[in-house]
C-alpha cells in the first residue's frame, strides 16, 4: 500500500574558485560590434546576443557534481532503509572515519540481493566530472594516480554583455535589446515593468505573447499521501520582476470514468484560486494549506470530497492580468481504498456471531440484520474475514446469513460484497488492516473580496490572517498486512 516516493541526493566536490581579472575582447565580437555602428534596429542587435549571449562571465566555480535518484515503492519502506542507514553508518563511522553514502548502502543491498531492493527499491546515479580521492562522500572516487577533472558547476557572478561597449549610442541600444530579450521575447520594449508588444507579437485572440508565461507544475504533497477522499496538491509560485503579472490560478478536477481509456474523462468543475478558494466563496471540498510568504513560494491546496478507489486528474493553469493561461500542468492519481477501522469489525463480527449462536429470536435477527446493512461494502468484507476466521466451524459466514436472515435479507447484505474493485477486495483479504490517523492544517476563509489585480503574493499569509482562520483536520488511512516496515 501506499503511493511511490522519489528521493534525490547530490553531492559537490568544489575544486576552484575562478575570478577573471582581465578581460580580452576577441576579434569577431570586436568586428560584430563595429558593425552595428549607426544600426537603430532592435533585430540587429538581438542578432548580436543571439550569437554572444547577453552575458559574460565573471566568476565561476569548478569541481565534481554526483546525483543519484532512488525510488521507493511507499514512503514506510523509505522510512525503513534510512533508519537501518543510520544505525549501520553509525556503528561505520566508530570503527572506520570514511563516511557510508545512503547510496552505497543502497547499492551494497542490490548487490547482496535483498528481499527489499527486490520489492520495488532502485537506484540510478550520474557523475559529472572525476571526484578526486579526498572526497569521502563521492560514491566513485578517482584513483590518486588518475587527476580528477573539473567541471563548471555554477556561475557565481556575470555581468551584461552591454558593458563592455564603449560607444554610449550602441550600448544604449544594446541594453534595450538585451533587456528585451531577456524580459520580452526579443518581441517588445520594456517599458518601466511591463512590456511593450510588438505588432506581430499578438495571439489569435488578441493577447499580447511577448512576455513569457511562467509554467506552474502541479504535483502531488510530497509530505502528505492521498487518502481515499482527500489529496493535497502543491505548486510553486514565481513571477518575473518584469513582465508578467500573475494574477490568479485556475484548477481543473475530473474523474476519470474509464480506468482502461484516460482520455475519457467526466469533467467535475474548475475552480479559481483568487475567486472561489481564498475568498471562501465556494470551495468546502477545496481549502488553502499553505499559501506564499516572504520565505516560501510554495501554494499547498488540500482537496477533498473524493470517491474511493477513483482515477483523478488535476490541471493547474497560470493567469496574468491580460487574461492570458499558460500552459498547463496536469497530474493524474488514483484514490486508496476505502478506509476500515478493523477492531470495530472484528467488534462486530463477534456481535453477530453472539446473535447468531443458539436461538435467534425475531428481535436478534432484526439486530443483526440493521447491524450488517448498515456497515457498507469495505467493513462488512472484514466482517466477513473476521467471522470466517474465528467461527467458521460453526458455519461459514454467508451461509450463517442466509439461515438466520433469509435469503432475501441475506442477499440484499451480501450483494454490498461486489461493490468494491478486485484490487479493494484482494487487500481486504490482508490478515491485518491497521487504521492511521494524521492531522493537517488548513485556512478556513470567510467570505471576502479578493481584488486580483492588488494581490501581492509575498505577503498573501500576512493579508489572509485577517479572514481565514487556520483549522486542523483529522485524515484516516490504513495500512494493509504484516510488514516490517
Amino acid at each position: 500500500s501506499g503511493y511511490p516516493l522519489l528521493q534525490h541526493w547530490k553531492v559537490q566536490s568544489v575544486m576552484y574558485h575562478v575570478r577573471l581579472n582581465q578581460m580580452t575582447i576577441s576579434q569577431s565580437f570586436s568586428n560584430a560590434l563595429h558593425s552595428l555602428d549607426g544600426a537603430t534596429s532592435r533585430g540587429d542587435f538581438v542578432a548580436l546576443l543571439d550569437q554572444f549571449g547577453n552575458h559574460y562571465i565573471q566568476e565561476a566555480v569548478y569541481g565534481f557534481e554526483e546525483s543519484c535518484s532512488i525510488w521507493y515503492p511507499n514512503r514506510q519502506v523509505q522510512r525503513q532503509l534510512w533508519m537501518e542507514y543510520e544505525d549501520i553508518s553509525k556503528e561505520e563511522r566508530e570503527r572506520d572515519p570514511k563516511v557510508l553514502t545512503f547510496p552505497e548502502y543502497i547499492a551494497s543491498l542490490s548487490e547482496s540481493g535483498t528481499k527489499r531492493t527486490a520489492a520495488g527499491v532502485r537506484m540510478e546515479c550520474q557523475s559529472r566530472g572525476r571526484c578526486p580521492s579526498s572526497c569521502p562522500l563521492c560514491h566513485v572516487t578517482a584513483s590518486p594516480d588518475v587527476p580528477a577533472e573539473p567541471i563548471l558547476l555554477e556561475v557565481t557572478k556575470a555581468a551584461p554583455l552591454y558593458e563592455l561597449v564603449t560607444n554610449n549610442q550602441t550600448q544604449r541600444l544594446l541594453q534595450e535589446a538585451t533587456m528585451s530579450m531577456l524580459w520580452c521575447s526579443g518581441s517588445g520594449d520594456v517599458i518601466e515593468d511591463w512590456c511593450r508588444c510588438d505588432s506581430s507579437a499578438f495571439g489569435a485572440d488578441g493577447l499580447p505573447t511577448c512576455a513569457p508565461l511562467p509554467h506552474p507544475i502541479l504535483r502531488l504533497s510530497t509530505v502528505h499521501e492521498p487518502s481515499s477522499t482527500l489529496v493535497v496538491l502543491e505548486w510553486g509560485h514565481s513571477e518575473p520582476p518584469i513582465g508578467v503579472q500573475i494574477v490568479d490560478y485556475l484548477l481543473r478536477q475530473e474523474k476519470v470514468t474509464d480506468r482502461m481509456d484516460h482520455s475519457k474523462v467526466e469533467t467535475e468543475t474548475v475552480l479559481s484560486f483568487v475567486d472561489d478558494i481564498i475568498s471562501g466563496a465556494k470551495s468546502p471540498c477545496a481549502m488553502p494549506a499553505q499559501v506564499p510568504d516572504r520565505l516560501s513560494s510554495t501554494i499547498s491546496l488540500i482537496i477533498r470530497c473524493l470517491e474511493p478507489d477513483t482515477t483523478y486528474m488535476f490541471t493547474l493553469w497560470g493567469v496574468d492580468n491580460t487574461g492570458r493561461r499558460s500552459r498547463s500542468s496536469d497530474v493524474m492519481v488514483k484514490t486508496p481504498c476505502p478506509v476500515v477501522d478493523d477492531v470495530k469489525a472484528q467488534e462486530i463480527a463477534d456481535k453477530i456471531y453472539n446473535l447468531f449462536n443458539g436461538y435467534t429470536s425475531g428481535k436478534e435477527q432484526q439486530t443483526a440484520y440493521n447491524t450488517l446493512l448498515d456497515l457498507g461494502s469495505p467493513s462488512l468484507h472484514r466482517v466477513l474475514y473476521h467471522y470466517n476466521q474465528h467461527y467458521e466451524s460453526f458455519g461459514e459466514f454467508t451461509w450463517r446469513c442466509e439461515d438466520e436472515l433469509g435469503p432475501r435479507k441475506a442477499g440484499l447484505i451480501l450483494s454490498q460484497l461486489g461493490d468494491l474493485s478486485s484490487w479493494c477486495n484482494g487487500l481486504l483479504q490482508e490478515p491485518k488492516i491497521s487504521l492511521q490517523r494524521s492531522s493537517l492544517k488548513f485556512l478556513a476563509c470567510r467570505y471576502s473580496e479578493i481584488k486580483p489585480y492588488g494581490l501581492d503574493w509575498s505577503e498573501l499569509s500576512r493579508d489572509l490572517r485577517k479572514t481565514c482562520e487556520e483549522q486542523t483536520l483529522s485524515v484516516l488511512y490504513n495500512d494493509y498486512g504484516d510488514k516490517d516496515y
